[in-house]
């Protein structure tokens, strides 16, 4: 897709995003215009920040007025066109274009459909790094084929969403079909506009150093420019940053030129956009509101510090949502959702300013009581609440013309900040709680409670479940569910669901009576290798280093494909399809492992000891190893799709750009990473509590899709709880995504042991300790040839690579282990070693 995305950047550099917005054509016209230029839909909806399937609502009739920013962009889009069309049409269009390279390589005809020729990589092909190599491999073979010059307007078809096929005339990827034939599409108007044909020579660097470029400056995570600053500084021609996701594909994966142990060499960090602020939430997504000198006082995102007239509840919520005073909130972060809600942050000071209780310690639930003064006035004046109750997270509403206009509060003095995330964020200034709560919100989602709830809020945001589409029966738009989204409501596969279900309880009426052989027992694991089965080799190292694998259940979302639909049953011997999420009951008894390794098959290492269920994932995996997998009963998920993709990358992109800003970068070898990584909690405070938080909010999200109901507090066995209602209950998710990350770290070890004779010690989730000579972890990573153990541990900040998590001596280690001690959970404190 790359000579797409070039040639959508090289028109959107020329159209002037400043100015009046010129009125949109009929949905003809706008089909038209864009035919005659050449453009598929799938680039317009690139240059435009949208997907296809929106620019389609747009010419169709009757058609979706394109809205907002985003509409704005499409206006001008086609307004260009019209203008360099009516310009090529007087000029005669009498551009022609370069001349057909000779000596090309022959191929064979059919060379774009054969298989590909598997490709050696020296990276963990299972868990790649975010890398743009340099193109130093030759291109594919091109063909020579007979093809005209230009091609006609319509004369083409867009292949699916995502799917490329090779470039009969230059080898690389495209979405067009001319005549049967995958190819680039080439007009008369590109060629008059100046635009290169796809298999023209490369411009020379002494050509490229002339030209013009637009680099943006380097930020910090925690660095917002205030809105007027934004506004004059942003050049006219300079892409959008909206349209940048959506201009980046990520480029193959080659080989570097030469093999380097350097880990890193050519890695580029991959920073997510900054998204373009609508005039209507200029002030930012959220206010800390403090008492200065008396006087009740916002704190904004920016820095700023303006004053807040409210003297109680209902005159907070009417100012946060009068855009005349202040312009609060934050744009959807998907074209199917829905713009995010001012959040206020009532400090201590503020607390006390509208007469509410300094703690909730003595309150019932945690909830203030509903006859309090202060929600007596806020009920009367017109405001409610939501079932929740007025506790840490509360969210006010109104009804208005037909819609809830909300603003979410967030009580610092009540523990709204969770101490085991946000540390002693909630006795910040004002100033810079909200400078911190401002980057989280630029680069994930505007908090909505604590980071599990934000974690799922951030996933239906990403992949809103309906969209509004226009019914011809009914003359107006309504809510249709999106495919491949959590847009239902499914029961969980018995296997699947946790003991205090419904569905357990019906087919095991007495608590705790299901076997656990009945029970989907996906989790991390957790294992020490007996005391026995150290070598004397290993007793006679110095040291024992531990590797943790950097968010590694977020690493596991990468590209799993999860079951969005209902679970269909298969009672008898059906034949394992590891393209199908779900559970399988099969045995894995019979598969032999190394003893000196955990188990890849169960949370406890331990080998099973029969037939049990299992997710996907690690029956893949026990193929993988050689097993002869025969499944004898299966609860799969016919409709699947990579449904947490999206959540994958925004959580990574926005770890790596806070860790950047720490001073650990991808660019870093393993020297340099291991001593960023060992320093980097000495930066910025408040850096170093946001890293925390992008990692617990990832954790936390994926831990809300099995949510327990709160045992011992009015619930009763069998009876169904609140979570159970969300659409985002998917304890079959939460299975493939331990699965994937458990057989993903054994993978690793299984490889360094075939490779270099290293076997674990310990395992404690994503940790793992080897017994080594020396404190440093280099050693660990590399095979006898003292190159990197492919398919092995990786140092790096990318979810899925490795960090140092610590070392202790090998005596310390052996003195534990003999008692059956987990060394893993333990070698990270110094304060936990024993003393003898």
């Amino acid at each position: 897709m790359k000579a797409v995305n070039d040639t959508v950047l090289a028109v959107l550099k020329r159209i002037p995003l400043d100015g009046p917005v010129p009125p949109l054509p009929d949905p003809a016209e706008r089909v038209r215009l864009r035919e005659a230029f050449g453009w598929t839909v799938t680039q317009m909806g690139r240059a435009s920040g949208v997907r296809r399937e929106t620019v389609w609502t747009w010419e169709s009739d009757p058609p979706r007025t394109p809205r907002g920013e985003k509409g704005q962009r499409y206006a001008r889009i086609l307004a260009y066109f019209a203008a360099e069309l009516a310009r090529v049409g007087a000029e005669g269009g009498s551009a022609t274009s370069e001349p057909e390279p000779e000596g090309e390589p022959e191929s064979a005809p059919d060379a774009f459909v054969a298989e590909p020729t598997p490709l050696e990589f020296d990276f963990d092909i299972e868990d790649p790094p975010e890398l743009l190599w340099p193109d130093t491999d030759p291109g594919p073979a091109r063909m020579e084929v007979a093809v005209p010059e230009f091609d006609e307007p319509g004369s083409w078809i867009d292949l699916p969403e995502g799917v490329t096929r090779q470039c009969i005339r230059c080898g690389h990827p495209t979405s067009s079909v001319v005549d049967g034939r995958p190819r680039h599409v080439y007009l008369k108007a590109m060629a008059a506009m100046g635009m290169p044909r796809c298999d023209t020579p490369p411009t020379t660097h002494a050509e490229s150093a002339s030209l013009p470029r637009a680099e943006p400056a380097p930020t910090s995570a925690l660095t917002t420019p205030a809105p007027a600053a934004l506004a004059a500084t942003a050049p006219a021609p300079a892409l959008p940053a909206a349209v940048v996701p959506a201009l980046r594909s990520p480029a193959a994966p080659r080989r570097p030129a030469t093999a380097s142990p350097a880990r890193g060499a050519n890695r580029t960090a991959k920073k997510p956009a900054v998204r373009p602020v609508p005039p209507e939430f200029a002030d930012g997504p959220l206010a800390v509101l403090g008492i200065i000198d008396g006087a009740l006082t916002a704190y904004l995102a920016d820095g700023r510090a303006v004053p807040c007239p409210a003297k109680s509840l209902q005159g907070l919520a009417a100012w946060a949502l009068d855009k005349r005073k202040i312009r609060l909130g934050a744009a959807r972060v998907h074209d199917n959702g829905f713009d995010q809600d001012p959040l206020i942050i009532l400090t201590e000071g503020a607390v006390a300013h509208f007469g509410l209780p300094t703690s909730l310690a003595d309150q019932e639930n945690l909830r203030l009581p509903a006859d309090h003064k202060a929600l007596k006035s806020l009920m009367k004046a017109g405001w409610e609440l939501t079932k929740a109750g007025f506790g840490p997270w509360p969210r006010i509403f109104k009804r208005l013309d037909g819609k809830r206009h909300c603003v979410q509060l967030f009580l610092t003095p009540w523990g709204a900040l969770e101490d085991r995330v946000w540390g002693p964020a909630g006795e910040l200034p004002a100033g810079d709680l909200a400078r911190m709560l401002g980057t989280y919100a630029r680069l994930l989602v505007t908090p909505r409670g604590t980071v599990a709830v934000t974690g799922e809020e951030l996933m239906t945001s990403l992949r809103p479940p309906t969209k509004a589409q226009w019914s011809q029966d009914e003359g107006k738009y309504v809510s249709v569910k999106v495919p491949h989204t959590l847009h239902t409501l499914v029961e969980p596969a018995p296997p699947e669901a946790p003991d205090e279900h419904p569905v357990v309880a019906a087919d095991y009426p007495e608590e705790g009576s299901r076997p656990a052989s009945e029970a989907l027992d996906e989790e991390a694991c957790i294992w020490v290798r007996p005391a026995d089965l150290i070598s004397d080799a290993e007793r006679a190292c110095t040291h024992v280093v531990a590797l943790d694998v950097q968010v590694a259940f977020l690493a596991a979302c990468r590209r799993l494909h999860v079951g969005t639909g209902p679970a269909v049953h298969y009672p008898r011997n059906p034949d394992f399809d590891p393209g199908l999420p779900g559970s399988w009951y099969v045995d894995l008894s019979h598969v032999e492992t190394d003893p000196r390794l955990p188990s890849p098959f169960t949370s406890s290492g331990e080998r099973p000891d029969g037939p049990g269920w299992y997710a996907t994932p690690t029956v893949a995996y026990a193929a993988e190893l050689g097993a002869d997998v025969r499944p004898m009963e299966a609860w799969v998920r016919e409709t699947h799709s990579p449904y947490l993709q999206p959540w994958y990358e925004t959580l990574r992109d926005a770890y790596l750009t806070v860790m950047a800003d720490l001073g650990v970068t991808t660019d870093l070898d393993d020297e340099a990473f291991l001593a960023a990584m060992a320093g980097y909690k000495d930066g910025d405070s408040l850096l170093v509590t946001l890293a925390g938080a992008i990692k617990a909010t990832a954790k936390a999200g994926i831990g809300k899709l099995r949510q327990r109901p709160n045992l011992g507090v009015d619930h009763v066995f069998g009876y169904p709880w609140p979570a159970l209602k969300r659409l985002t209950w998917r304890p079959d998710i939460r299975a493939m995504i331990l699965s994937k990350a458990r057989t993903n770290m054994h993978r690793k070890m299984h490889h360094l042991a075939t490779v270099a004779g290293r076997y674990p010690l310990a395992v404690n989730n994503d940790c793992v300790v080897y017994a080594t000579d020396g404190p440093s972890p280099l050693p660990l990573l590399y095979g006898p040839d003292g190159e990197p153990v492919r398919g092995g541990f990786r140092l790096g900040v990318n979810p899925g690579s490795v960090k140092h998590q610590g070392s202790q001596t090998i005596d310390w280690a052996l003195d534990l282990l003999a008692d059956g001690v987990n060394i893993a959970n333990e070698i990270k404190d110094a304060s936990l070693v024993r003393v003898a």
